[in-house]
């Protein structure tokens, strides 16, 4: 394991902010991304703890428009279905966190990035790491005709007529 600055393994900073995204901790896990960008200064921990915090960012965020959607607490059976829908909405963004956490914790403690969907892109373009897309064309798949084709028709063809 690769040590920092400050003596600790690298891999722990990230383990640390995945864990805080799973408890919801925003402010905390904000913190130990600025810490480990200042101090640290390693560019992959410092994209690793930036996408544990844009995880609990998110959770945060949809935490929020749940709440402010739930409007409706003067009617009491709209109420309860509604409540029942978002409780809904917040368990499986729950289990999504949980899920992305279990497989950013077993990526970084392989000392590979934790790789989770759409944050990891996010975090790798605030470093300035744009992925290259490159295309290729499968062999065989398209070959352009170096003669026009020939119909039975034309293959007994008249002779030309003086």
């Amino acid at each position: 394991m690769q040590k920092g600055k400050l003596g600790i393994c690298l891999p722990f900073y990230a383990i640390v902010g995945l864990i805080l995204a799973l408890l919801g901790q925003t402010l905390l896990c904000g913190l130990l991304m600025g810490f480990v960008i200042v101090a640290e200064k390693d560019e992959w921990t410092s994209r690793q703890t930036m996408q544990a915090f844009f995880l609990s960012l998110f959770v945060s965020v949809v935490s929020y428009i749940l709440d402010v959607l739930n409007i409706t607490r003067e009617i009491p059976l709209v109420n309860v279905a509604l409540n029942t829908v978002f409780g809904v909405i917040e368990g499986v963004v729950g289990l999504l966190v949980l899920i992305f956490v279990i497989i950013g914790l077993t990526r970084v403690v392989k000392g590979r990035d934790a790789g989770i969907p759409v944050l990891s892109k996010l975090a790798n373009r605030a470093f300035g790491i744009v992925e290259q897309k490159v295309y290729t064309q499968m062999p065989g798949s398209y070959q352009a005709p170096s003669q026009p084709p020939v119909s039975p028709q034309n293959s007994q063809s008249n002779p030309p007529q003086q």
